[in-house]
């Protein structure tokens, strides 16, 4: 999930700015280099919203003011090295789809297309990259033991401190979402500093991964105000949230609590979300892909589950 919003990270926030002007000297590699230890989504945080189930798309922002446990951080081994693509250029801010993309929506996001263009049920469970490396890297595994392609939801100080595991993501054929640089609160941020967290994610992921983030956005916590809807879809990007999340983050969540939360609530359309940090959520998705297609649902892509329907 999120990192708290502490006192210290609160005047983390108010010198971004001249952060990031030393961004823009030094240039990416600089950044990478430089980069602090990735913030992680556990901790002490606002809790999610709880949508409706399968709840229709609004632009009503939403806020969060609950605090979640504490995560128990895991060992960091070295990630696998790949081959570094070479950098592409930023793309010109846009709402016009990435190729095979939708293209970005004004309205938040809660739910996707009930079923495939062949009339197959489907949901997307997708992933805000956080935390190990090597827990990632199994998780990367299972879907690829299942034939499964998702999207998965990037933060801008994570990248930095792990390319390689940035680029192995979209080198196993995954979509890439942008998940906001320092992981803040997006519902107290002016349109100036969630530009500046959508763009410099954006930046790193290109020119990393030579793919886009665009149009896929989830703000931390699902934290969101008129002016960050607004400002992301400026962007060129939509702002997602999720039908049901697997709250493996709560006190005493477990394997088992992963899939009641998960496939408990089995619904076409459904997006669901999770993290890439616990060994709980490898430990269950096995399990719920399993479910999923025995009962001949499609675990899909952002992109296919957003995709305009054949003849609309």
């Amino acid at each position: 999930m999120s990192k708290p919003l502490t006192q210290n990270q609160e005047s983390g926030a108010r010198g971004r700015k001249s952060t990031r002007a030393g961004v823009g000297r030094i240039g990416i590699v600089g950044l990478i280099l430089a980069a602090l230890v990735v913030t992680s989504c556990g901790g002490n945080q606002p809790a999610e919203p709880t949508t409706p189930a399968v709840a229709a798309a609004t632009s009503a922002p939403v806020e969060t003011a609950t605090v979640a446990p504490t995560a128990t951080p895991s060992p960091l081994p070295a990630p696998t090295d790949t081959p570094t693509p070479a950098p592409t250029n930023t793309p010109t801010p846009t709402s016009e789809p990435a190729a095979g993309r939708p293209p970005a929506s004004p309205d938040i996001v809660y739910v996707g297309n009930p079923t495939t263009s062949q009339g197959e049920p489907q949901v997307n469970i997708s992933f805000d990259v956080q935390g190990d490396p090597g827990q990632l890297t199994k998780i990367l595994d299972i879907l690829d033991q299942y034939g499964v392609r998702t999207t998965f939801f990037m933060q801008g100080e994570w990248v930095a401190q792990y390319p390689e595991a940035t680029q192995e993501i979209a080198r196993r054929g995954h979509e890439l979402g942008n998940h906001s640089w320092t992981h803040l609160n997006f519902s107290e941020m002016s349109a100036e500093e969630v530009a500046q967290e959508l763009e410099e994610t954006e930046a790193l992921v290109q020119e990393l991964t030579g793919q886009t983030t665009r149009p896929y956005f989830r703000p931390p916590f699902g934290s969101r105000s008129q002016t960050s809807l607004a400002t992301a879809f400026d962007l060129g990007f939509t702002t997602i949230i999720w039908t049901y999340g697997a709250d493996e983050w709560r006190e005493g969540a477990t394997a088992q609590t992963i899939y009641d939360n998960v496939y408990g609530n089995k619904a076409p359309g459904a997006l669901y979300y999770t993290h890439t940090d616990r060994q709980i959520i490898i430990d269950a998705l096995p399990r719920l892909i399993e479910a999923f297609q025995a009962d001949g649902f499609r675990l899909v892509t952002m992109g296919e589950i957003l995709a305009q329907p054949a003849g609309q």
